[in-house]
């Protein structure tokens, strides 16, 4: 299939620079003015209810089902209760920075900004983070750790998926009558009554508005069709008007009035709790039901679905995070990480592939935006046309989908202590985040710079680049015995991270329960259970938090180096290798050259594979001792985003051969660029060696594949294959780019041109022109496998 004229039409138009929306801004501060005393909960159930009420509705030209996340067409809207004051530090650079830049604000925009923002200081999440976390902490932010308090991004954590599936049995009604029968089976004896009472009290509140944000678009296109000429698009406008008057209110009987309620909540659930990583879960799974029923009466074609679906993905690009430079610098290409997911198996254990698999894979084949991404489950239950269609299309789309292994993500699951019947039916969210849909909640807990912890450990805890302490003293490393010595060492240095990181999420959790999301809590089952919302502990214990690793492979290549080198071959002592360091290998380079010699991450060698995964090992184990609030729990993970661009940035020469200033390795496990010189099967047999379920909340590996080796049915055949062994023998996460180094280059001389190239930056996607420089570089210096 391909996209029909209408779809191509509307995904034509997001392919555009991003746009600010003040509409958010506005609508939420005049709403908190009017609630002033109300308890946290009141007041933002009331607030999403007063901005659905008053925000920009719009339906577009050939737009089929509606709900707009701005006013902009591709817009991103302000989230002033965590942070928004960086706004006006940045306001003369927003449309002329290096990277992730935004369309120009007019004067009355400016005029809002100005207004509204002020409201707000003194009250944002970011801030009372700063006050919580000592500022000896504070100060190694964005140089040991990235975004250390999350709300600095200026979004909601968003690692979740709804409960679709019971809006789609039940509606907005049927959930604001649950709530009212909870109110009255409360026994006021109970001290938490009160407290539940306001929190069924909010739901009410929300889905009322959500009911109201669907009668406005009703409204809309009953207007719109009494004055349409053309009888084609009046059927259409009175088909959008009728159905948005029954859904989300009450239940959805077909598929076309599934597809809109779920799109109206998801679009109110990003206004309440704007973020990254929001999924719309396993649509081919609560959605098929629809589609059976649709096709036994004969109401809908495959035709119609793929037109459909498709415009779910264009529709997801409406919505971007706005960044302030710093939080861009470290996650450039404009991410959502918006994404929904297919395939795997069942809650009981069954295949789950089914027709709309295929048709979702399809659609997101033919559309190739860059904010919407699929997440595409592999098991070995599976069947083979699927796996190779969804090859196809990520092969169609150059650099998108997310592959991941049932086998290990389920496992994790199990090792976080989820139970199996919920471990099977998980989802990814945010980077890679294992998640169980209105179940868990994962929260991104920032990244942190192995790199730097590894120069630490070389330097007695002495950045080479800041000439500041930034960890404990562990020694000076011209003394060191032996490799165990030094390895001690950098796990002295890489724990002191992981505490740093533990201590901004304990601040982190406090600082946004003070802004809970009511409605998403609504589509929860624990927290409509419990009558607490999720970002005060409704969802636990099942809450975890994401410690990332950035550089990790960078850390084993070097200290196989090292170990080999000096400890095993005595080639050059260690006072030569400090020497080198301190000297960027300036007149160190037979130094140098043995160091590159040495057996480097993702070439199946055990004597350096064997060495990342004891260091990963060892750091799972390390964390899961540790938990915050409502017991949650802290696991490791590896995703780097562009956050190896900018941490590389603040680390000098190491031993691996990488020289001071140089992005570390990207992707999250992927081995570093070019180094991974004996092909795709053995670059994943070094990843499948790690112990991926300890690393239970995500692993990012991405492959650039040559597009020839997948040119015709025979190699592509081949790749099938591969991808089930990683699957089932260890892997986790995979993702390829199948652009060419070519095609990028002349991306970056003629930009216009290639508008719409999409490229795997780390575990999202995003237009290849968008990028900075030296992100577009490290792209382009990945090895191109066969």
């Amino acid at each position: 299939m391909a996209l029909t004229a209408r779809a191509q039409k509307l995904r034509d138009r997001m392919v555009t620079t991003p746009a600010i929306c003040v509409e958010r801004l506005r609508y939420m501060t005049e709403s908190y003015r009017q609630t002033e005393g109300e308890t946290d909960r009141m007041r933002r159930a009331k607030a999403l209810a007063y901005i659905l009420e008053h925000m920009t509705v719009r339906i577009d030209e050939d737009e089929l089902f509606v709900g707009n996340f701005t006013s902009k067409i591709r817009g991103g809207a302000i989230a002033p209760e965590l942070k928004g004051q960086w706004l006006l530090d940045e306001l003369d650079t927003l449309s002329t920075r290096p990277f992730d830049r935004y369309e120009p604000l007019s004067r009355e925009e400016l005029d809002i900004l100005h207004e509204y923002l002020p409201y707000w200081r003194g009250k944002a999440a970011f801030e009372h983070w700063q006050a919580k976390v000592p500022p000896e902490y504070q100060r190694l932010d964005h140089i040991m750790v990235a975004t250390g308090g999350y709300a600095e991004n200026g979004h909601h954590w968003a690692h979740t998926a709804a409960d679709y599936e019971k809006l789609l049995r039940v509606g907005s009604l049927g959930l604001i009558a649950e709530a009212e029968e909870k109110i009255a089976a409360l026994d006021y004896t109970d001290p938490t009554a009160q407290d539940r009472r306001q929190f069924y009290l909010a739901v009410q509140v929300v889905h009322r508005g959500l009911i109201r944000f669907a009668q406005r678009y009703a409204e809309l296109a009953e207007r719109l069709a009494a004055e349409e000429s053309d009888p084609v698009r009046k059927a259409e406008l009175e088909r959008i008007s009728v159905t948005c008057r029954k859904v989300p209110a009450r239940p959805a009987d077909d598929l076309f009035e599934a597809v809109q309620s779920c799109w109206l909540l998801y679009v109110a659930l990003m206004i309440e709790g704007w973020g990254a990583g929001p999924t719309l879960g396993r649509a081919d799974q609560y959605l098929y039901p629809f589609y059976q029923k649709d096709k036994a009466a004969g109401r809908t074609t495959d035709a119609q679905v793929h037109e459909l679906f498709s415009l779910i993905f264009i529709k997801m690009n409406g919505g971007i995070n706005l960044q302030s430079y710093v939080v861009a610098d470290g996650k450039g290409g404009h991410p959502t990480m918006q994404s929904l997911c297919v395939g795997g198996i069942t809650p009981d254990g069954r295949d789950a592939v089914n027709e709309l698999s295929y048709l979702f894979l399809s659609a997101e084949g033919d559309v190739g935006l860059g904010a919407e991404d699929m997440m595409v489950r592999i098991n070995r239950l599976n069947p083979n046309s699927y796996v190779k269609h969804a090859l196809e299309t990520a092969k169609k789309l150059g650099g998108k989908l997310k592959f991941v292994s049932d086998d290990t993500s389920i496992q994790s699951m199990l090792y976080l202590g989820v139970p199996l019947e919920k471990a099977r039916d998980y989802i990814s969210t945010g980077c890679h985040n294992p998640t169980v849909p209105h179940y868990s909640r994962n929260t991104g807990g920032g990244a942190m710079n192995a790199g730097l912890a590894l120069e630490l450990a070389l330097n007695n805890g002495v950045g080479r680049i800041r000439k500041e302490r930034l960890g404990p003293e562990t020694g000076d490393p011209r003394d060191f015995a032996g490799f165990e010595q030094l390895l001690e060492a950098f796990e002295i240095q890489l724990k002191a991270g992981l505490r740093l990181q533990m201590v901004n999420k304990h601040a982190d959790f406090a600082s946004f329960g003070e802004y809970p999301c009511v409605l998403l809590s609504s589509m929860y089952d624990p927290c409509m259970e419990r009558g607490v919302d999720d970002y005060n502990g409704g969802t636990a214990p099942h809450i975890t938090f994401a410690l990332g690793m950035i550089g990790i492979p960078n850390v084993a290549d070097a200290l196989a180096a090292v170990k080999k080198v000096v400890f095993e071959e005595k080639k050059y002592t260690m006072a030569e290798l400090v020497d080198a360091l301190d000297r960027n290998f300036e007149g160190y380079e037979g130094l140098l050259h043995q160091l590159e010699k040495a057996p480097k991450f993702g070439n199946d060698d055990d004597y350096v594979d064997l060495i990342a995964k004891r260091i990963l090992s060892d750091a799972g184990d390390y964390v899961a001792q540790f938990h915050t609030h409502y017991g949650a729990k802290f696991a490791t993970a590896c995703f780097a985003m562009t956050t190896n661009v900018m941490f590389g940035r603040l680390v000098g020469a190491l031993p691996d051969g990488r020289k001071a200033g140089l992005p570390l390795s990207e992707g999250g496990i992927s081995p570093y660029q070019g180094r991974n010189i004996s092909g795709a099967p053995a670059t994943m047999r070094s990843v499948a060696k790690l112990d991926q379920v300890k690393l239970a909340l995500g692993s990012i590996l991405n492959m650039r594949i040559d597009p020839d080796a997948v040119k015709n049915d025979e190699k592509m055949d081949r790749m099938v294959s591969l991808l089930r062994t990683f699957c089932e023998t260890g892997g986790n996460l995979v993702q390829f780019n199948f652009a060419s180094n070519a095609v990028l280059r002349a991306a970056q001389k003629d930009p216009d041109q290639y508008r719409d190239l999409l490229v795997r930056v780390a575990t999202y996607s995003a237009f290849f022109v968008e990028l900075g420089p030296e992100t577009q570089e490290d792209i382009i210096n990945r090895n191109e496998l066969e």
